[in-house]
């Protein structure tokens, strides 16, 4: 090529990403000497293009004489690693040991397995570990780290061991009753009791799961490390349990039961009682004039399906058949916010009240302690510098809860609120009052097949689908 001859441009572009890059022949005048193949690969090798170069494209584009731009190398993107999966070698699900009704609704009690056994060495999980996946590469070389799957972390409670450090079989250590609370897995002992907890038993703790084949009587109580099984109902008697808890009846409460539990809770009905479950709450028929708080879920499963009366909370949904009834019944429902959040934030509100009203009278027994111009006798210098002292403390927790409770605040108002979700599938009474968040709606007429949700500061109706 002879000096002062003109040259075709060769322009190498690459996206921002570094995973493509294009070859561009720009001609600037019809006299310009076309570059030959080498030529061309030569400014390849300058732009460091050294992965997934299409030689074959860049030789058709020189001996076709392309102008337009066109895409002569591609890197290889990362595959993301698979997540972990897990597989239960044990039934999660009590409710599906125990049989179904007749229609009449009798269920044959010598066919009723409460209990489910494992032996001593057998495989309670067997987990795939998550994968780390494939390096990827742009049209540079550099490698591009993948994303790696996302593991399920599961703990060995109680009588679990893994088999090893990969954390593959989850294996149980004693004879017992697998029993499954969140992301934790335990064996453990069964107490078995054939009828009733009542006088003839007193009340019962026990370290492991206790199975009750009949009711739990008025004014007795239940205490269990495990799960709690009940094959009759709660009659005004209460349960505190490290697991699950499952009452093949319903809970009559008579305002004197409690429940407490920190997985999850089944019964037929909810009557006058107090609820308290870290887990999802599922209720066959109905919920009534109670106090239930869940840290979940809270399903009424049949075609009744009522909430009626009291107050019910759950973080995440409460899904019904009807809500309140045609007489007007107060029924409040909550969701968005944990209970205990809410919980915490009202305690706290107490304490900000009374800090303040303390504080208030300090500062004015101080006001007229140092107003006072003639000199003060030493009891009142003492008394003087002791309040000062008590008023500089109580500023310093009085900021501390502020602080925790505008943190909650922003909690109850924040993008859990948004979550929260009310599915009517059937309908609202009048004299229902919904909060989701920091939304508050009273119900003044009926409405019917709703979804209530959280929209800026509202509680907003859409049809239930």
């Amino acid at each position: 090529m002879a000096d002062g001859e003109k040259k075709i441009k060769i322009k190498i572009e690459l996206t921002p990403d570094k995973m493509q890059a294009f070859l561009e022949l720009d001609q600037p005048g019809p006299d310009a000497a076309w570059p030959t193949y080498e030529e061309v690969l030569e400014e390849i090798k300058k732009a460091s293009i050294t992965f997934g170069l299409k030689e074959m494209v860049v030789r058709r584009v020189v001996e076709e004489k392309v102008l337009s731009p066109v895409l002569i190398a591609e890197g290889k993107p990362p595959v993301k690693g698979e997540d972990a999966s897990v597989k239960f070698l044990f039934e999660t699900e009590r409710m599906k040991l125990i049989p179904k009704e007749m229609e009449d609704g009798r269920v044959d009690h010598r066919e009723l397995s409460l209990i489910q056994n494992v032996r001593k060495g057998q495989v309670l999980v067997e987990r795939k570990p998550p994968t780390p996946g494939i390096p990827g590469r742009n049209v540079k070389g550099e490698e591009i780290k993948p994303t790696p799957g996302k593991d399920v972390l599961l703990v060995a409670g109680k009588n679990t061991y893994w088999e090893d450090d990969r954390k593959e079989r989850l294996i149980a250590e004693i004879d017992g009753e697998p029993s499954l609370v969140g992301r934790k897995v335990s064996v453990l002992t069964v107490h078995n009791i054939p009828g009733n907890v009542g006088y003839a038993t007193g009340n019962i703790d026990f370290a492991g799961s206790v199975v009750i084949r009949g009711d739990i009587e008025n004014g007795f109580i239940v205490r269990a490390e495990g799960d709690v099984t009940v094959g009759g109902n709660v009659e005004g008697g209460s349960i505190f349990a490290g697991g699950n808890v499952t009452i093949r009846g319903g809970i009559a409460g008579q305002d004197k039961a409690v429940i407490e539990c920190k997985g999850n809770l089944y019964a037929r009905y909810i009557d006058h009682a107090r609820i308290n479950v870290e887990g999802d709450i599922t209720v066959r028929d109905a919920v009534l004039h109670s106090q239930v708080s869940t840290g979940q879920k809270i399903t009424l499963q049949s075609s009744k399906g009522m909430v009626m009366g009291g107050v019910v909370r759950a973080r995440d949904e409460i899904n019904v058949q009807v809500l309140g009834s045609r007489m007007g019944t107060a029924t409040e429902v909550e969701v968005g916010t944990s209970p205990a959040t809410r919980k915490e934030l009202i305690e706290l509100e107490k304490k900000i009240t009374t800090m303040e009203g303390e504080l208030d009278k300090i500062e004015k027994a101080l006001a007229i302690l140092t107003k006072k111009e003639e000199e003060l006798p030493p009891e009142r210098v003492e008394l003087r510098d002791r309040l000062a002292q008590t008023s500089a403390f109580l500023k310093t927790e009085l900021t501390k809860l502020t602080n925790r409770r505008d943190a909650l605040l922003d909690e109850v108002s924040g993008p859990r609120a948004e979550k929260g979700r009310i599915k009517v599938r059937q309908r609202i009474y009048p004299g229902v009052k919904v909060t989701i968040g920091n939304a508050v709606r009273i119900f003044k007429d009926e409405v019917q097949f709703a979804v209530l949700t959280y929209d800026d500061g509202e509680v907003a109706i859409q049809a239930y689908r």
